[in-house]
């Protein structure tokens, strides 16, 4: 990364990240000698999600050694059935970290009936580093090779999930390796300068942050788009635009009343989603 590179990551970590301060939890271990984490709120309107397996996933830049949380929710099949089990690996929109995205992440392995593994960018939660662009990216790649390492899991198994900015990182690893199973982009965005103005006809690539429209076309996944119609944040046009733009799209989801804080409130987003699911793992 030459010097307008670092410019750029210096500018994305001042305006494009808000991660919440203090963090909303704290890594612990349980008292069972054992050595194994748990994820603990520190504000008493998260409930703890004590079924996952929590770990650190620790990697070298030319820069630093970074650390990064994360941890894994298992879907357990009624009954003790044993089938082909997809994991979702989940990258967070902006303002949130990983201590109150907990339940929801619980929530959604038992709906959709997935594997799903949450984890926090550099800068976020107890992960450490500065949030930048670049960081998020070396920081998902860290994750999915630590996800082949501790549990044998391969891209073939994976569904990349990305939500608002979240889709930066996302795009970014689908568009580098064609054989995970599926791609859902939540409320994704174009590039950042795009999120600022939405009518931008033209900006050098080099001087944006996650340019999503770039790399869209080089995702061969399976894609789903969804972006609420109402969403405040990042236009729906962006969704659109991506969905045009991916080569293997399916049929996207455009609720009308959904906004960018609430869409998976939207009726039939669990339905969607399941429906994906089962087509990312027949193909």
């Amino acid at each position: 990364m030459g010097p307008w590179g670092r410019v750029v990551d210096s500018i994305s970590s001042k305006l494009a990240f808000f991660p919440p301060t203090p963090p909303s939890y704290e890594v612990r271990e349980h008292d069972d000698d054992t050595g194994e984490l748990y994820i603990d709120p520190t504000v008493s309107y998260l409930d703890k999600v004590v079924d996952c397996d929590v770990f650190w996933v620790e990697y070298q830049t030319r820069q630093q050694s970074r650390r990064v949380i994360a941890a894994r929710i298992p879907y357990r099949h009624p009954g003790g059935i044993q089938r082909r089990t997809m994991t979702v690996l989940y990258s967070h929109g902006n303002a949130v970290d990983l201590g109150q995205s907990m339940p929801f992440l619980k929530e959604f392995s038992n709906r959709i009936g997935c594997h799903v593994v949450g984890y926090d960018y550099s800068g976020y939660g107890c992960s450490s580093g500065t949030p930048q662009v670049r960081t998020t990216l070396t920081d998902i790649r860290a994750v999915l090779d630590k996800l082949k390492e501790k549990y044998n899991t391969p891209p073939k198994d994976i569904i990349l999930y990305g939500q608002s900015v979240g889709s930066g990182p996302t795009i970014y690893l689908a568009s580098q390796i064609a054989d995970f199973a599926g791609v859902v982009l939540h409320s994704p965005l174009l590039s950042g300068m795009r999120v600022l103005n939405s009518n931008l006809k033209w900006w050098p690539a080099w001087a944006d942050v996650y340019p999503n429209y770039r790399l869209m076309p080089k995702v061969k996944a399976p894609t789903l788009v969804m972006h609420g119609l109402q969403d405040e944040v990042i236009d729906v046009s962006h969704g659109q635009l991506l969905h045009r733009l991916a080569p293997n799209a399916v049929t996207g989801f455009w609720p009308e009343q959904a906004n960018h804080q609430n869409l998976e409130a939207a009726p039939q987003f669990f339905d969607v989603l399941r429906k994906f699911i089962a087509h990312a793992t027949k193909t």
